[in-house]
């Protein structure tokens, strides 16, 4: 193998082979002279219905239809260096007449001031701008470095709203005037209407592509622009939505997301959200708790806002663990932000306490962050996302996950408490609870990762659902910092008690986890915000089946009451319960079936199958919640030698059915389980074949004994002489 001078890799011919990379001898495919396994244990099959990688790339809108068939022509690589470099924010604000509904101008000035004074990293760039039927640039971009550059553009956001909408307006520019050639580019579109004055979206478009831009967009109530969703998706943004009776922490959290382009902070800087609370009511004083974990505690922060100062008759306080009380709110008079800072906080459970006016017309808000307490120690994390990012879903046919991640460092959280809010179009509707799990079942793919996730199923009506993951530890977090030796090295030196690996069903489909390679997190609380979601169609029925079983798992078991003379086993069975709607609910029924012929168990042929595969599941207790485990015990005939193959079906009350599950085997040797029998029962150590033989030689032995013994008994009479 030689390298020519333009980095193109030739192959000479040579025996070995073993050192060149992209053989197409060794591609596994239909047609191919190596034929993928489709029965092998791998995630491949277990995830793609036992398909090659190849097979399932073909179906890929790159590939089908004979798309890019292979070519001999180079192409030379384009490769660029690229830096962290200082965000460039321009905010585009609706500035149109229909932002005066629902006070929606107000809410927006006041969270951007919050998010300038208080969020926007010190390094970044801030240019205003704001449209109507035209668009005018309020600020150049600035750099935040003080708190006097701060004040300036915060001060420079009005309230005054008319005219019509010209989205594009605001949009060129900020890519032809504001944000040309800068690195880092990011626009946060706020808009709360559909266009109706050139120039458009779609007339801008190309402009935004071009410039390499990434658009944020916020939609403000249910009338906002539909097309806001499509420029997010072109642009690598993301999508928010807020509806008109939020009281500020859905639009303060898009501006929040705003801040994931910001270069990563050093590790002593990372801030994370460890509390939130909404409260409206009549109470005179009200309070909250909240923990502070092992990993933060430097910064921490407590920002209370209200939407009438005189709401607040006593400045808010925080108690320390000890019982303690620290005062001294500042008050911010331009957000109605009262803010409390404490420069180290100790571990431990801290509090809150505000007195209120008892109006129930009015609110407050109260959030917490802290940063890293000891720069050497990586912080816990959170992030949260969905499968569909930006584009526009379709629910009779779209599937949506929604994932979160928790993690200390590169080392996963596991068995913490992950909840999913999401909330739907209706303003008045209560918010969806989900709650996410890393089991490797439904919509998890790799249990013990730190990714817990579950599919999103619940639609009440088409529009813009907005989603964040709370994350809390459960009692029973851990932080997996994985092994420096083998499994293997493991098992024989470590004591049973302390090793925690749940089965391995298939192909590495569980993170073992040993408590000597573990940390307790303690008490600690996470926040974070994923985005939203459009939904365009939402289904009329149920027409969301029960996700596929994957952790079909079957045991042998050693009772004394199988009655193996006559080849009648005990067997356990065991599997994670899907839903009714995939991984969600109580699936209604199964059906199970054993066969010595795999092939009667794909999915083409399962339903098809003789009526002597099926297994008799009734009397059996199976309605459990999704995400828990099911055990049966059945008693079945097994001829010895022989392998038997199980899998089956979860169905719902409408008779939607899951893919069939992964294939559990099971194959008694000969006269395996008599050798497991209780310590009274005389052992055979011998095979019955051995036995056999034996016993055949022994009578052999013995006939030959006696005709030898016959014919001395014969030949004694014969050979005597009688004299005469």
């Amino acid at each position: 193998m030689r390298t020519v001078a333009s980095c193109h890799t030739k192959i000479n011919e040579q025996p070995l082979h073993s050192c060149l990379t992209l053989l197409s001898s060794v591609i596994c495919g239909p047609n191919s002279g190596h034929p993928h396994n489709p029965v092998a244990p791998t995630k491949q099959n277990l995830f793609c219905g036992g398909r090659s990688v190849w097979e399932v790339m073909l179906e890929h809108q790159d590939f089908a239809n004979d798309a890019n068939p292979p070519t001999e022509r180079y192409v030379d690589p384009d490769i660029q260096i690229i830096q962290h470099a200082d965000a460039n924010y321009a905010l585009v604000l609706d500035y149109s007449g229909s932002m005066n509904d629902h006070y929606r101008i107000h809410k927006l000035r006041k969270t951007a001031r919050r998010w300038i004074l208080h969020e926007v990293t010190a390094g970044s760039y801030v240019a205003i701008i704001k449209f109507n039927q035209r668009a005018s640039l309020v600020h150049r971009l600035m750099q935040i470095t003080d708190d006097a550059s701060r004040k300036i553009l915060a001060d420079s956001i009005e309230t005054k709203a008319d005219g019509g909408t010209s989205i594009g307006a605001g949009l060129y520019v900020a890519v032809k005037k504001i944000l040309a050639g800068v690195k880092n580019p990011v626009i946060l579109l706020i808009t709360d209407g559909e266009e109706n004055e050139n120039p458009r979206i779609k007339d801008i478009l190309q402009n935004v592509l071009d410039s390499g831009v990434r658009v944020i967009t916020v939609a403000f109530g249910a009338e906002a622009d539909p097309k806001l969703e499509k420029i997010a998706e072109l642009t690598g943004g993301k999508t928010f939505t807020v509806n008109d009776i939020d009281e500020g922490h859905m639009l303060e959290d898009a501006f929040d997301g705003a801040l994931t382009y910001q270069p990563p902070p050093p590790r002593s800087n990372t801030t994370v959200t460890i509390h939130e609370e909404v409260y409206k009511g009549t109470a005179r004083q009200f309070g909250s708790n909240f923990n502070v974990d092992f990993t933060i505690g430097k910064n921490l922060i407590l920002r209370l806002d209200t939407n009438d100062r005189q709401h607040v008759v006593h400045l808010p306080h925080l108690v320390r663990p000890d019982g303690n009380i620290i005062g001294g709110a500042v008050f911010d008079p331009n957000t109605f932000t009262w803010i409390l800072q404490v420069p180290l906080a100790e571990e431990g459970e801290w509090s809150w306490v505000v007195s209120l006016s008892g109006s129930e017309e009015n609110f407050i808000r109260v959030k917490v962050t802290a940063q890293t307490r000891d720069p050497t120690v990586h912080p816990i994390t959170t992030r949260a996302w969905m499968s569909s990012g930006t584009r526009e879903v379709n629910a009779t046919v779209d599937r949506v996950i929604i994932y979160a991640e928790v993690k200390q460092g590169n080392n996963p959280v596991v068995n913490a408490n992950v909840r999913a809010l999401v909330t739907p179009p209706n303003e008045f509707e209560r918010d969806e609870v989900y709650i996410l799990l890393d089991n490797g079942q439904g919509a998890d793919i790799q249990a013990g990762d730190g990714i817990y996730s579950r599919y999103m199923t619940r639609y009440s009506a088409t529009g813009r659902y907005s989603v964040k993951a709370q994350v809390t530890d459960g009692g029973r977090a851990v932080i997996n910092k994985g092994f420096l030796t083998s499994s293997q090295r493991r098992r024989r030196s470590a004591d049973p008690n302390d090793y925690e690996e749940r089965p391995d069903y298939c192909c590495g489909s569980y993170i073992p986890l040993h408590r000597a390679g573990g940390h307790n997190t303690g008490n600690f609380t996470r926040i974070t915000v994923a985005g939203s979601v459009k939904v365009t169609e939402i289904p009329e029925k149920d027409t969301q089946p029960p996700a596929p079983v994957r952790d079909l798992h079957i045991v042998l078991m050693d009772d004394v009451k199988t009655d193996v003379l006559s080849g009648h086993y005990n067997v356990s069975l065991s599997w994670t319960a899907p839903g009714d709607d995939l991984d969600l609910g109580i699936a209604s029924d199964y059906v199970l079936r054993m066969t010595s012929n795999r092939s009667d168990l794909a999915e083409k042929y399962f339903n098809n199958a003789s009526n002597e595969t099926l297994l008799d599941l009734s009397g059996y207790s199976l309605g459990v919640e999704a995400g828990e485990e099911i055990t049966i015990i059945l008693k079945l005939f097994l001829v010895s030698d022989v392998t038997f193959y199980f899998a089956l079906r979860a169905k719902d009350e409408v008779g939607g059915e899951s893919p069939v599950s992964n294939i559990a085997v099971l194959r008694v040797e000969v006269n395996h389980h008599l050798l497991h029998q209780p310590e009274e029962t005389p052992r055979l150590l011998l095979p019955i074949w051995a036995i056999a033989l034996i016993i055949s030689l022994l009578l052999l032995l013995l006939v030959f004994i006696l005709v030898i013994s016959a014919s001395r008994k014969y030949g004694k009479y014969e050979c005597v002489e009688v004299e005469t």
